[in-house]
């Protein structure tokens, strides 16, 4: 009979604990009404009252630069706009640097830089491309590659980065936005 009893004693000790636990965490997890958080008519009004006065104060209060500003005096200059005109190309007024490479016999060949053009699977779009730029730069020769499954155009021979970092800007410049600096076993020159 003492048995039942402490069992007895022992479960209702669990029990009061449980509830009490249970009454802690549902009431440390209530919600608080949410019904006037929505709202749009009353403090939303009152709140945008308050942002349009506070930006009407500050305006009030900004600082004036003009007492700060330097003169700019300007003398008459003329421009010359003979050699420029409104369709000419970027680098037209650019003059080559070397003789065209189709007249130079080719030495030997080492570790350089060639920009790449354009890369396509259309070989008619990759010749046409490669007559553009033989019409456009004479200073360096142009070359199509096929690299499967692309037909390449690539132009010039340089031993230097910064050369064809420059052509590839000159590049872009004419129109050929897709150029870009590929490094390649180029032809040496005499």
């Amino acid at each position: 009979m003492t048995g039942l009893r402490e069992l007895y004693k022992n479960s209702t000790l669990k029990i009061a604990l449980l509830s009490i636990i249970l009454f802690y965490f549902f009431a440390g997890c209530g919600a608080v009404s949410t019904s006037g958080r929505y709202e749009t008519s009353g403090r939303s009004e009152d709140v945008k009252e308050e942002k349009k006065d506070k930006i009407a104060s500050d305006e009030k209060e900004s600082f004036d630069l003009t007492p700060y500003r330097p003169s700019i005096i300007l003398n008459e200059m003329e421009f010359i706009t003979d050699s420029y005109s409104e369709t000419s190309e970027a680098w037209y007024e650019y003059k080559e640097k070397s003789e065209p490479n189709e007249n130079k016999k080719i030495v030997g060949t080492t570790d350089g830089f060639r920009v790449q053009v354009i890369a396509t699977d259309n070989l008619d779009e990759a010749n046409r491309v490669n007559s553009e730029l033989s019409s456009l730069i004479r200073n360096q020769k142009s070359y199509v590659n096929f690299e499967p499954p692309f037909y390449k155009v690539k132009l010039g021979d340089f031993i230097e980065n910064s050369e064809a970092n420059d052509m590839r800007f000159r590049l872009n410049q004419l129109g050929f936005t897709e150029a870009k600096v590929v490094r390649e076993t180029i032809n040496k020159f005499e």
